[in-house]
């Protein structure tokens, strides 16, 4: 189990696009409902997400999901993107069932027109830290944007196998990992670039050039306010040529921190839905050793629901 601080509660938030996806792909497509729909990422969702209130054990929860349609970063950045593959239609018709999921256990989700999930990700971590010190926040993702978020109350966890194999992202881990710390993860994006998100960064500059760059200067804007300092030439006179694509990348690698969203405790918390719709649920779609799960955490839900019920009479 996972070790607590003193008086210390845990927030996990999911990026569900990332789960999905994962899912999609680690679990054999053998796997349907007694209606003959395919579920197989639906499974492996459920599965994480039932990792993840066995081990981390939260007291409160919330799920961020990406929505159709352009975000700022298309706006400014015709090329963010634009060699993604199409979602395969098996796995698209699969989002609706795993919203259902999220539904049965009243876990909130976030989602808003031009931002990403990994702004919510963002968000949430910044509100939650920002506004109750008591309480540290899990990141549950595939996606390494999301390490720049990684601080002293916020963890990034990358599933590898279900939930039973994890990468835990502390601050040194992102160090090792991208060779920069959390907080330089936009620069350095904008400087070597990311093909997952076609992000070009500046040509000819790759990772290490850029690790090297950051070591001295910091960041993307203390590299051009030390620009003669730069060696060798050949780098100089790179960034040079391709500032406006440096500061742009880096902009469309960071994820928004404010967007006027409330984070509310109470609705995110984790013990307050109806089992019954739980089970109902994964009756219908013979998720049978799922629903012993459910069961078995049940136990000490109900412990808590008795707790905040006698809470609230006084």
């Amino acid at each position: 189990m996972p070790e607590y601080a003193p008086g210390m509660k845990k927030f996990v938030i999911i990026d569900a696009n990332a789960l999905i996806h994962r899912s999609f792909h680690a679990v054999p497509p053998t796997i349907h409902a007694p209606s003959g729909e395919l579920v197989n990422a639906v499974f492996g969702f459920t599965g994480i997400l039932l990792g993840i209130l066995e081990y981390e054990l939260p007291e409160y929860l919330a799920v961020a999901f990406d929505m159709k349609g352009p975000t700022f970063r298309d706006a400014v950045y015709t090329e963010y993107k634009a060699t993604r593959a199409k979602m395969d239609d098996t796995l698209f018709k699969q989002f609706p069932r795993v919203r259902e999921v999220i539904s049965a256990f009243n876990i909130p989700i976030f989602e808003k027109q031009g931002l990403e999930a990994d702004d919510y990700l963002a968000i949430v971590a910044t509100q939650v830290t920002q506004k109750h010190p008591d309480i540290k926040v899990v990141i549950v993702t595939g996606d390494k944007d999301a390490l720049q978020l990684v601080g002293d109350r916020v963890t990034v966890v990358t599933p590898i196998s279900g939930y039973t194999k994890v990468k835990r992202y502390d601050r040194n881990a992102v160090k090792e990992k991208m060779g920069v710390w959390p907080e330089q993860v936009p620069d350095f994006k904008g400087l070597s670039g990311d093909p997952s998100d076609n992000i070009s960064g500046v040509p000819g500059i790759g990772d290490k050039t850029a690790c090297k760059l950051l070591e001295q200067f910091g960041t993307v804007e203390g590299i051009y306010e030390h620009i003669e300092e730069v060696q060798p030439a050949r780098i100089r006179e790179l960034l040079r040529t391709h500032e406006e694509t440096a500061r742009l990348c880096k902009h469309i690698a960071t994820l928004v921190r404010e967007d006027g969203v409330k984070v509310s405790l109470d609705e995110c918390t984790m013990h307050k839905f109806d089992v019954d719709k739980v089970r109902r649920l994964f009756e219908s779609l013979a998720f049978k050793g799922h629903l012993g799960r459910v069961e078995r955490l049940n136990k000490d839900w109900n412990k808590l629901r008795v707790s905040a019920e006698q809470g609230s009479l006084f």
